[in-house]
């Protein structure tokens, strides 16, 4: 004992003088072999008064107990068991698991989120594509709209040529893939664009052709 304490620039003491090194012992660690109690209430209690009460932090980690438990009841002594070390212990633990839950699920929107983003940049390829597909077909109808009505042509036909000739070359292509879509018999593919096209039951054109 007297080695370790040098070690550590301390110094040891005999057991039978651990109540009166007390007074001068804010925090107390126990952990010896002794089949009975080395801290007894009173001891410790008297050690209190000569402190003028000022908190004692005690831990005793042996087994049997080195501290007798009615020394936690006094009211300027923190006393910490082995077993109040095991609840410490145990409830860090259920506090882990619920944080590593918190997390698990964290990551999982995380990823959620991230999937999702990877989709919607899948899907940004297709709209420029089909964005520029469109602004190539507008540009075609209005350099014939412009000749039109270089070559003196109606201004309100010529409006109405364009709107006719740029529907028509917009709806060809997915028209084409439609019907060939229908004759394969593949319903999923035309309620997708059904879906597609925000074409709910009744918004269906009517007006005769």
């Amino acid at each position: 004992a007297s080695m370790l304490a040098a070690e550590f620039g301390a110094h040891a003491v005999l057991l039978s003088d651990i109540p009166a090194e007390l007074v001068n012992s804010d925090i107390v660690i126990s952990s010896t072999a002794s089949q009975l109690p080395i801290l007894g209430k009173g001891a410790v209690e008297s050690a209190l008064k000569l402190r003028k009460h000022k908190p004692i932090f005690m831990v005793d980690i042996a087994v049997p107990r080195d501290i007798e438990p009615e020394v936690g009841e006094l009211d300027d002594v923190y006393l910490y068991s082995v077993d109040d070390l095991h609840e410490v212990v145990a409830e860090n633990l259920k506090s882990r698991q619920g944080a590593a839950l918190a997390a698990e699920q964290l990551v999982s929107l995380g990823a959620d989120d991230f999937m999702s983003r990877l989709r919607e940049l899948a899907a940004v390829d297709v709209l420029r594509a089909y964005r520029q597909q469109s602004e190539r077909l507008r540009d075609e109808e209005l350099s014939k709209a412009q000749r039109m009505l270089a070559n003196g042509s109606n201004a309100e036909d010529v409006l109405v040529q364009l709107a006719r000739g740029l529907t028509n070359k917009l709806l060809h292509a997915p028209s084409v893939q439609l019907k060939k879509l229908s004759a394969e018999g593949r319903v999923d593919a035309l309620a997708m664009a059904q879906e597609l096209f925000a074409l709910g039951e009744g918004s269906t054109d009517k007006t005769p052709q």
